[in-house]
């Protein structure tokens, strides 16, 4: 890439050239079960209250039905159908996630574009490709932070989702590098989202999924329109990557290394456990010791090694992780991921509603939950995020469980069939099993359809 441009005309660049015969096969088969995994959390969130009050304040600001909200009977503008289903398929924090991106990317890129190809009839070819695209850009944005920009006290998912969102719907709209490289610098004064739900267990972290995807829909349709931006939105002196770094930590060459011919996207997880990513190899441990047969009520202790993000995330406040008083609280609780995985032996959206968490059992197991800093652990930060829990038996015995690749991520992969069953799962709280057949259908040969027409009805 040439040196003389700036960062996201680089990017926009790719943009503009990208063609779906551009794709390797695996970006073009994971993309696919990355889709069908967000349509079934989008789903199965649609009487979540959190999903009920964003469709009832979408209603009340209205729109002219051009796009599906998903599940809802319901259509409305472009715009608002990104908010609605972002906002859905973050509820229950189980959409896909990207490790070293250190965030959610499907759940904000996807929704804009979904919208748009319904509203502009765009193939499943064009979508496809407009997906990942879209998908690199924001989880090369967040690994050019390392890992620290949560320290600074942003979401990723917010604040780089947002470019994911633009450059993608650009790049199906068939704009230009010069219009791309404006939807990116109009996505730079949207770009947002603090930590600061986590201090009370609140429903926005779900809205900084939904609303970057809205905002990713109005930037490109204002690029598309002539609006300007900057286009050193991302490196420039007061850009992206100086603004939103901690302690002024980040590494640009992440952006556009082999963008476009190496991709990140690709990596993804999908995420088997109803909570928090930081949590996945704690709820991955405290299942894997359900199976070895533990008996949680003969544990005196347990102690969890991590990594320092994992403990300022999931165990500050403490009063509200041994003890979650939301369900939220209870997705970014460490005591509470173990512990549910030991006693249940599963930790899927059945056991993160607000009955399920005062499971009393689940609560005097996580009691017995205490943490340290592990340095090993820590090393590894972001690349990937192993574990290791020690658990002390009544009887004095010991029982070691380390996780270092939890299920879903590239080294342990989900596989289509177990994404299918999960997909099931997932829709079969809200529709029938044809529809879902139907929709796992179109899913797995998305390339081949001409337009959406077919997949939004049986969504809407």
């Amino acid at each position: 890439m040439e040196k003389n441009i700036s960062l996201s005309q680089q990017i926009a660049e790719v943009g503009e050239q990208l063609e779906f015969k551009d794709l390797p096969e695996r970006v073009v088969q994971n993309s696919k079960m990355f889709i069908m995994d967000l349509l079934g959390n989008i789903i199965a969130s649609r009487h979540v209250e959190s999903s009920q009050i964003c469709l009832e304040t979408a209603c009340e600001m209205g729109g002219n039905p051009d796009s599906t909200a998903i599940g809802c009977n319901y259509k409305t503008s472009a715009q608002m159908a990104a908010l609605i289903n972002g906002t859905f398929g973050h509820a229950f924090d189980m959409d896909d996630d990207h490790r070293y991106g250190t965030q959610h990317s499907s759940v904000v890129v996807f929704p804009a574009i979904l919208a748009l190809a319904e509203k502009y009839k765009k193939s499943g070819k064009d979508v496809i490709t407009a997906f990942a695209y879209g998908s690199e850009i924001t989880i090369r944005l967040g690994e050019a932070f390392e890992g620290q920009t949560y320290y600074q006290g942003f979401h990723p998912t917010g604040t780089c989702g947002v470019f994911g969102a633009a450059g993608g719907a650009a790049k199906l709209l068939n704009l230009d590098k010069e219009k791309i490289t404006y939807a990116l610098g109009l996505a730079g004064s949207q770009a947002a989202g603090l930590l600061e739900w986590k201090a009370q267990g609140t429903w926005s972290k779900r809205y900084q999924a939904g609303h970057p995807s809205m905002c990713g829909v109005i930037s490109a349709l204002m690029a598309k329109n002539g609006y300007t931006a900057p286009t050193t939105v991302w490196d420039g002196q007061d850009g992206f990557l100086r603004a939103y770094s901690y302690k002024d930590i980040w590494n640009e060459t992440k952006v556009y290394e082999e963008f476009g011919k190496r991709w990140e996207m690709a990596d993804t997880s999908i995420k088997v456990h109803a909570c928090c990513r930081f949590s996945a190899p704690l709820a991955d441990a405290g299942v894997e010791l359900y199976k070895r047969g533990i008996d949680y009520r003969q544990v005196e202790s347990i102690l969890a090694r991590v990594n320092k993000y994992s403990i300022k995330v999931l165990t500050i406040p403490a009063e509200t992780k041994a003890d979650p008083q939301t369900v939220v609280d209870a997705q970014f609780s460490l005591p509470y991921a173990i512990a549910c995985g030991l006693v249940k032996g599963h930790e899927n959206i059945d056991d993160y509603t607000n009955e399920s968490i005062r499971d009393p059992q689940v609560l005097e197991t996580a009691k017995k939950v205490s943490w340290v800093l592990d340095p090993e652990i820590e090393k590894v930060y972001p690349k990937y995020y192993p574990c290791t829990v020690e658990v002390t038996m009544k009887d004095g015995t010991k029982e070691i469980c380390h996780i270092e690749y939890p299920k879903g991520d590239p080294e342990n992969p989900v596989s289509w069939e177990e994404a299918v069953e999960k997909f099931r799962f997932m829709a079969g709280h809200e529709m029938g099993s044809y529809r879902i057949n139907r929709i796992i259908d179109l899913c797995s040969r998305l390339e081949e359809l001409e337009n959406l027409d077919e997949l939004t009805q049986l969504l809407y």
